[in-house]
């Protein structure tokens, strides 16, 4: 036996060193291929070479002593590669080979323990959904040479701000046909419902695979609607099913958060949310927000993944009451003001997009009640309202900030904004009041169904069980 092969301390050095020479180099070449740079570039980069260094030093000692260490780094370096071609690519076509690169090699990292059939399952799942994202993505490159002749950023760019002044109602039809594609592919990319199954599934991976794909990978739909915002925007009706689709997401997923008993599963469907509201911004022409969101998620779900072991040592948090009904009132009340107040004193109106203001002032008003659920402790209201009142000018500052990255589409309120408004309004009425509501006979029912994720995992199970069999053995279950 060599000295390496019996110190895997050694080898595990050796492949993470080997992991980070083969990614400069890629980033070298990537570089050198006429990149597309722009401050959303710019952000994008610094971000996914931050998460990537964290990832990879965690890995280090994660995987330390195990005999795929090797080829996890080498899967897990060939991931990260595609990321950064997929942020720094300049024209539609390398854009699309980054796209599919990320998927392949994830693939091999999903279904590491080959001996899990939970794993290859989800694995499996993964791979047909994207597959499918991979085919919509495709028609949209053929429709875009068809249309533009070019798939270079710029001149797709340039041609769409040509056709903007003639409105919607006055755009060729082929417009209309890529704009559809490319939201196909990014909500299929981004595990909205009824394709957002796998993500939960895929838990049987190593932790700092989880965490790269939470952190990083599953925003590449975001990232292509935000990159192609300028042509995306064009179509009313893509805009109308982002938001849409997007809204249900986020309020489907939250609901099944709140039942998972799971940290891992928890942080799955919390992400699956996260995405659901990252596409209603987009739909709703926010994108700088949703680039805000990108950002902020990443950085909060890669922490929260590569700590989820310290939730065991974490100490027990006060039980969760209900809320009274005039304290939750006068709670949203206040939360509008502050909302109000910190738009003003920063210079942003907040009636560009109503329904997000409004939205980030339920989350603001749900600061508050919590803090004014304990009349005991009379330092938590005050202390819950200088919170919030950070946060609010926070939010607002950075709004101003993620707007020099990306320019919001503006626009007049979206009929549909209304709904989704009061849809948010009722989730967050009855979160207030689980506590009251769950000793009801019909509450209980409704929990199980949730903590099932009303039976669309089953049936997607079902379904690619019998498109792909699964003959793993079942050692190692």
């Amino acid at each position: 036996m060599t000295t390496s092969e019996s110190n895997p301390a050694l080898t595990g050095r050796r492949a993470a060193l080997f992991g980070q020479v083969f990614s400069a180099v890629c980033l070298l070449a990537a570089l050198a291929a006429a990149p597309y740079f722009d401050s959303l570039t710019r952000v994008l980069l610094v971000l996914s070479t931050f998460l990537f260094a964290i990832v990879c030093r965690y890995s280090v000692r994660y995987m330390m002593g195990d005999p795929g260490q090797a080829r996890f780094t080498f899967w897990l370096t060939l991931t990260g590669l595609c990321v950064f071609a997929l942020v720094l690519a300049g024209n539609l076509l390398l854009f699309a080979a980054a796209w599919c690169g990320i998927s392949l090699s994830l693939h091999q990292l999903l279904q590491f323990y080959s001996n899990r059939p939970g794993a290859i399952l989800a694995a499996r799942k993964k791979f047909l959904i994207s597959r499918l994202g991979d085919a919509a993505l495709a028609l949209a490159l053929v429709l875009t040479c068809r249309q533009f002749g070019s798939w270079e950023f710029r001149e797709i760019f340039a041609a769409a701000d040509t056709l903007r002044p003639a409105g919607p109602e006055h755009l060729p039809a082929g417009i209309s046909w890529i704009c559809g594609a490319l939201v196909f592919a990014a909500l299929l990319k981004s595990a909205q419902f009824p394709f957002h199954s796998w993500l939960p599934d895929t838990m049987e991976t190593p932790t700092p695979v989880s965490a790269l794909m939470h952190a990083g990978v599953i925003n590449a739909g975001g990232i292509l609607i935000i990159r192609l915002s300028p042509l995306v925007s064009l179509s009313d009706f893509a805009l109308f099913v982002l938001a849409i689709t997007g809204g249900f997401t986020a309020l489907f997923a939250s609901f099944t958060m709140l039942t998972q008993a799971s940290v891992k599963r928890c942080l799955a469907f919390s992400t699956v949310a996260q995405m659901g509201f990252m596409m209603l911004e987009c739909g709703l022409g926010a994108f700088h927000l949703a680039l805000l969101h990108l950002v902020a998620h990443s950085l909060y779900k890669a922490h929260a993944f590569l700590s989820t072991g310290s939730v065991v040592a974490a100490p027990a948090k006060d039980s969760w009451s209900p809320v009274h009904p005039a304290v939750a009132a006068l709670c949203s009340l206040t939360a509008f003001a502050v909302s109000l107040g910190a738009a003003f004193a920063l210079g942003v109106d907040p009636l560009d997009q109503p329904l997000l203001t409004g939205i980030f002032s339920l989350a603001l008003a749900q600061l508050f009640c919590r803090a004014g659920a304990s009349p005991d402790r009379a330092w938590r209201f005050p202390a819950g309202l200088a919170a919030g009142a950070v946060l609010a000018v926070a939010y607002f500052a950075l709004e101003r900030l993620a707007g020099l990255a990306v320019a919001p589409l503006r626009t007049e309120s979206n009929w549909y904004g209304l709904p989704v408004l009061a849809l948010f309004l009722l989730f967050a009425v009855v979160q207030t009041q689980v506590p009251r509501l769950a000793g009801s006979s019909f509450a209980q029912k409704l929990f199980v169904h949730a903590r099932n994720g009303f039976y669309f995992n089953t049936l997607a199970n079902r379904f690619t069980r019998a498109l792909w069999p699964l003959t793993v053995p079942q050692e190692g279950i």
